[in-house]
């Protein structure tokens, strides 16, 4: 059981969170706060047609092993202030950075004690959090150890060829009319578009785009940050990812010059759920929309309490 309570973090523009407190009474507590992944998902990790709870699972389950935990709404969205569409990665990071400094001055937690716990795009920009505002440890899940300008058109990249392998009727109309080649040529001019740019949110095409995020994500290379992460670092990552190279959780760990651990978890997909069907990148939504009602995959909390209890332990030494 725990106590909850809506908070504002003071930033550029105020941003809604929820505050999570075990209701085993101390003077304080050790803290997480958690970074969402990219998108207006909300603080606990749902969109409009999406509802997965990730981050308030993950909230509940840390509180229950005994931390406070910060989860919020990204600037723009639902109910913190700002624009979503004129927010780049480096306001994301700003916003985070003051959501740390929210934990480390509240009286109910351990100053001494704060963690960051981020996923996917959250893993990608912890590290530059604690970078600006040291932390006790990072929580990397699903995170990318490569620059963002080779992880984006990975993704796509393995679209196209299983567009062109594709069976069926939806094999041979993506065959036929050449879908592959135009979808990459449209991204590559949007792109470019969006780079030769320096205007906040441009539209493309009759798509409103974020322009300052794309460039700035583009521009963004987390092994720089990595590389200066001199605290405890759990990196994990679902074998069943197609997202995120799998393997990217033991090249975190093998980056960070602190103590590390990784782990990859048999099953488990990019949003943290376990799943034993087949994982493409064309029928993404279909598997997360399949599994949006499951728990977050047992063995990754196993393997989180396990992390905790062995900061909790080097802490009293």
């Amino acid at each position: 059981m725990y106590n909850e309570a809506l908070v504002t973090i003071e930033s550029a523009f105020p941003l809604s969170g929820t505050l999570t407190i075990p209701e085993e009474k101390q003077d304080n507590y050790p803290a997480v706060l958690i970074i969402a992944g990219s998108g207006k998902g909300d603080r606990d990790g749902n969109l409009k047609n999406l509802q997965m709870n990730i981050y308030k699972d993950l909230a509940e389950f840390l509180t229950s092993q005994g931390y406070m935990t910060l989860r919020y709404d990204k600037r723009g969205t639902y109910k913190s202030g700002g624009n979503f569409n004129e927010a780049g990665l480096s306001d994301l990071i700003d916003d985070a950075v003051e959501g740390v400094r929210f934990l480390k001055s509240h009286p109910n937690a351990d100053p001494d004690r704060i963690l960051i716990l981020g996923h996917s795009e959250g893993a990608l920009i912890g590290p530059a959090v604690h970078n600006r505002e040291p932390v006790d440890g990072l929580i990397l899940l699903a995170g990318a150890a490569e620059r963002s300008a080779d992880l984006i058109p990975r993704q796509s990249e393995m679209a196209y060829a299983e567009m062109n392998v594709a069976g069926g009727l939806k094999g041979w109309l993506f065959r036929t009319f050449k879908v592959a080649d135009r979808a990459r040529k449209q991204n590559t001019q949007i792109f470019r578009k969006v780079s030769d740019s320096e205007k906040t949110v441009m539209r493309v095409k009759g798509i409103k785009v974020n322009a300052k995020w794309v460039r700035e994500t583009l521009a963004y290379n987390v092994l720089e940050y990595l590389e200066r992460a001199d605290c405890p670092v759990l990196a994990v990552t679902g074998e069943k990812d197609v997202q995120v190279p799998p393997g990217h959780a033991r090249l975190t760990a093998e980056t960070v010059p602190g103590k590390s651990e990784w782990h990859i978890i048999p099953d488990m997909n990019h949003m943290l759920k376990d799943y034993e069907g087949e994982h493409t990148m064309l029928g993404i939504m279909k598997e997360y929309k399949s599994v949006a009602d499951r728990p977050l995959s047992p063995r990754l909390l196993e393997v989180i309490g396990e992390w905790l209890v062995a900061q909790e332990l080097m802490h009293s030494k």
